[in-house]
Order: C-alpha cells, then sequence, then structure tokens
C-alpha cells in the first residue's frame, strides 16, 4: 500500500505540471544574484578606465617636459668675475644701428656672454631683446629669427645679471632696443646706438646704450652691460 500510495503522489504531480522533488530559487536570491553580476561587470570596466586614464596621464607626463624649451640662461646677483683689466676704447656713436651684437672669433675656446639693464633716463617706454644664434654676425640691423629669441625686458629698470651657459663654437649675441610712446603703441626701433668696449685678461665688456629720439639727444634711453668670458 506504501508503494501504491507513492507512486499515485508522483503521477498526480506529474498531472497537475509540477515537478517533483525540485527546488525553485527564491526570487530574492535570483535577483542577488544577477545584481552582484552587474556589480562586477561595472567594476571591471570602471577598472579598465581607470588603467586606461592612468596611462595617458603617465605618457602625457613623460612627453611633455620634452615639449618645453629649457631655460637658455639664469639671472644672478654676482657680476661676471672679469679679471684685470687691459684697455679701455673710445666711445663709437652709431647713429643709424638699432642693434648691437658681440660674436665670437675663437671658435675653440668655451665662452659665456653676461648682461644687464643697469637703467635710462627715457620719456618712452622701453624694451630690449636678445637673441642667440649659432652663426656668425649678420649685417648691421638684421635679428635672427624670433625662434633664437632668449629674454625680452619691457622696461629700463635696472635688473640683475643674466648669464647664458657656456659655449664653444662660434656664436652670435644680439641686443635689440626698441620704444613706444604709450602702452597701445606698437613697438619701434631705436634711432642709435652708442657702445664703449673695455678689454680686460679673460673677456670683454661692452657698456650699449640706445636712443630713442631721432634728434640723437643723449644716448641714454636704454643702457645695458654686456661681458663676454672668453680666455685669451
Amino acid at each position: 500500500m506504501a508503494e501504491l500510495s507513492l507512486h499515485w503522489d508522483i503521477k498526480s504531480l506529474l498531472i497537475e505540471g509540477k515537478r517533483p522533488f525540485r527546488r525553485s530559487q527564491p526570487k530574492n536570491l535570483r535577483y542577488s544574484l544577477g545584481t552582484s553580476l552587474l556589480v562586477a561587470e561595472s567594476m571591471k570596466r570602471r577598472g579598465r578606465l581607470y588603467g586606461l586614464v592612468l596611462a595617458i596621464a603617465a605618457t602625457v607626463l613623460l612627453v611633455w617636459p620634452l615639449g618645453l624649451q629649457a631655460p637658455a640662461q639664469q639671472s644672478t646677483g654676482s657680476a661676471p668675475p672679469l679679471g684685470s683689466r687691459v684697455r679701455e676704447y673710445e666711445m663709437i656713436n652709431m647713429p643709424t644701428a638699432t642693434a648691437y651684437s658681440v660674436y665670437t672669433a675663437n671658435a675653440m675656446t668655451p665662452h659665456q656672454v653676461w648682461y644687464r639693464v643697469y637703467g635710462g633716463d627715457a620719456l618712452f617706454r622701453q624694451r630690449m631683446r636678445v637673441y642667440q644664434e649659432n652663426a656668425g654676425p649678420r649685417p648691421i640691423n638684421q635679428l635672427p629669427p624670433e625662434s633664437e629669441l632668449k629674454e625680452e625686458i619691457t622696461n629700463n629698470n635696472a635688473t640683475r645679471w643674466y648669464r647664458f651657459v657656456p659655449e664653444a663654437g662660434v656664436f652670435t649675441y644680439y641686443f635689440d632696443g626698441d620704444n613706444r610712446l604709450t602702452a597701445s603703441s606698437p613697438w619701434r626701433d631705436a634711432f642709435g646706438v652708442k657702445v664703449k668696449r673695455t678689454r680686460y685678461t679673460n673677456g670683454n665688456r661692452y657698456e650699449v646704450a640706445f636712443e630713442d629720439q631721432d634728434s640723437l639727444d643723449d644716448f641714454d634711453d636704454l643702457k645695458l652691460e654686456v661681458v663676454i668670458l672668453q680666455p685669451v
């Protein structure tokens, strides 16, 4: 009788469309599993995104400094270490010059150029631009391209000394003096330059002064010193 009862129970279950001895998963368990899978997939995608961002950031940090131009000079409070004075030359007036250049004649001996603005008495605004070019001097008043511009000072206030890194070979350094009437006026070339050279045992010192009026009245509107150290 027990076997007949069991057989009848199984048959009745099959007739009613139910599967015997199968346990269905609770709805909350199925929801929990589905949610866990979605969270895991989201975290996986997020991890990939973070990895990509970090890789891009690392690349930028490595490449960016290569694209930045290293400073060609540095400001210092000390004066250039000139040796004993050997000879002082006469003042030279250059009424048609708008810039002045110094260059190296000895390509075998390393040299170093220092400069500074040390004042000026001008009615107009002043500007000094400094160029460095790995070549011999250009014709008078001809400047190198803007890619060779190393410094620009837009007043005639006294500055500290600037110095280039030591170089070997033929180099020319251009010092261009400009002025303008107002802050919104375009820059115009100087009307003349006055230069005084002094030779030392280990280099030369130049006193350079620019004139900002066509009357060439005083040659003291923008004044600077330039020193090129190169032992003979």
